[in-house]
């Protein structure tokens, strides 16, 4: 199965992790990930602050990419590249002011765009196309024994209107991927609270404190490991534990996976090939998993 993928910014740079798992397993489940022509920077975070039209403008146009390669949707590995584009459609939509000044900036663009393609997340490929009958069918190494606190993030989730895929009070996605891999799924009451990523360019002590909280949430409710589905929850709660830990006085840190990550682990890859990090690898070897 063919599918529009659009890998965004940070799976093509510092998360780039991210990207390889997703790009692993997809081949195992025989999806064939189809890279959008000439994409560009969602905006997400900063544009649409800055200016709604060109943010629109902006996630159009990839949309745009994806309906002249012939799909009618695209799939992301990152909740805020697809909250992003969801929204910009939306606003496209109900807005006429916005919808007609949006169109004159991408007619300059020679893009005339009819609002007919629709984005969702990678992790909705794998339960509505793949299903989690066949993903289990591709399990190697089941991961019994391990409670993972299974993370949403606040982007995936909200506005329900929007997004639309699950319940944003009682999700089920990242822990029927999670069984699927033989782990034990943990749910944490801050399982879709904002991990803090956008105040690291303005106020950095906040933003670690507020992934401390989850990170620190989802231990004391039992989980070993942490798992989660957004490229840049990826680099706030993996990459940054160090520093959380030095600011905190912790002795401890929480292994942090990427979702496809988990799956490939379970899939009969190794953690090098998968672009683990060594808090995650450490913690694997210990177990036996490695």
């Amino acid at each position: 199965m063919k599918v529009a993928y659009y890998p965004g910014c940070a799976s093509h740079g510092i998360a780039k992790d991210v990207d390889i798992a997703t790009q692993l397993i997809a081949k195992d489940l025989d999806l064939e990930l189809m890279e959008v022509d000439d994409w560009n920077c969602c905006g997400g975070g900063f544009m649409d602050d800055k200016s709604e039209e060109i943010h629109v403008a902006l996630n159009l146009r990839n949309l745009e990419k994806v309906k002249e390669m012939g799909f009618n949707k695209m799939a992301t590995p990152c909740s805020v590249c697809l909250n992003s584009h969801r929204i910009a459609s939306d606003k496209y939509e109900k807005n006429p002011e916005l919808k007609e000044n949006v169109d004159k900036r991408l007619k300059n663009a020679d893009i005339e765009y009819d609002n007919s393609v629709d984005s969702e997340h990678f992790i909705w490929t794998l339960i509505r196309d793949v299903g989690i009958d066949n993903i289990k069918k591709h399990v190697k190494k089941p991961l019994k024994g391990i409670k993972i606190g299974t993370y949403y993030g606040c982007q995936l989730l909200r506005p329900y209107e929007v997004m639309g895929f699950e319940s944003p009070f009682k999700p089920t996605s990242v822990m029927d991927l999670v069984a699927a891999t033989g782990a034990t799924p943990v749910s944490f009451p801050l399982k879709s609270a904002c991990c803090g990523f956008p105040l690291m360019g303005s106020n950095p002590p906040v933003g670690l404190k507020m992934a401390d909280n989850i990170l620190g949430n989802a231990r004391n409710n039992g989980a070993e490991m942490l798992v989660h589905p957004c490229s840049l929850c990826h680099l706030q709660l993996d990459v940054t534990q160090l520093k959380i830990k030095d600011q905190f006085k912790q002795d401890w840190t929480l292994p942090v996976l990427y979702i496809t990550q988990l799956i490939g682990l379970s899939f009969g890859y190794t953690p090098g090939e998968l672009g683990i990090g060594k808090i995650t690898t450490e913690y694997l070897k210990e177990r036996g998993f490695t």
